[in-house]
């Protein structure tokens, strides 16, 4: 194998296929992992649906000495004309996709953890979700409607 950095594009694209052959038949290597590993090398619009965290309750100055454990939290994230807002209860978010080019169509959102199934919920009228039964822990959200998608960073709740 040469040093990845001195490869052309032509000899890594044969250097990572030739990888992929060999893991195919690994039993140490899940499908899950496979996949993950290969949306990873193909997300190459990530500029264009990476929101970025506008606003997090949690990381205001002093929100933990001030707050208690029991107020909503509240998080924002933008891209371009799309802004998702959510709010934390308890184990219950509530969320909304709010969208300045918007269609009628409702987007589809999916709350994603490390190591589970992704859930996913369908936005109403007024580009509302919900989520309940959530376990602190890592989250991100990926928004789906027409031809264009939306996935926020991870942030812990």
């Amino acid at each position: 194998m040469s040093r990845w950095d001195e490869l052309g594009d032509d000899e890594l694209m044969a250097e990572l296929a030739e990888a992929v052959a060999e893991t195919v038949d690994d039993p140490e290597v899940t499908e899950r992992r496979r996949l993950a590993a290969s949306a990873a090398f193909t997300w190459r619009t990530v500029d264009e649906e990476l929101a970025e965290l506008l606003h997090d309750s949690a990381l205001d100055a002093g929100a933990a000495v001030r707050s208690s454990g029991d107020s909503p939290r509240s998080l924002s994230f933008i891209r371009g004309a799309v802004t998702i807002e959510i709010e934390v209860t308890g184990s219950s978010l509530l969320g909304e996709v709010i969208d300045d080019d918007a269609s009628d169509e409702p987007a589809a959102v999916s709350l994603q953890r490390p190591g589970a199934e992704d859930r996913v919920t369908e936005t109403d009228a007024s580009g509302f979700f919900r989520f309940d039964d959530v376990a602190p822990g890592p989250v991100r959200f990926v928004v789906v409607r027409g031809g264009w998608s939306l996935t926020t960073p991870w942030a812990t709740l």
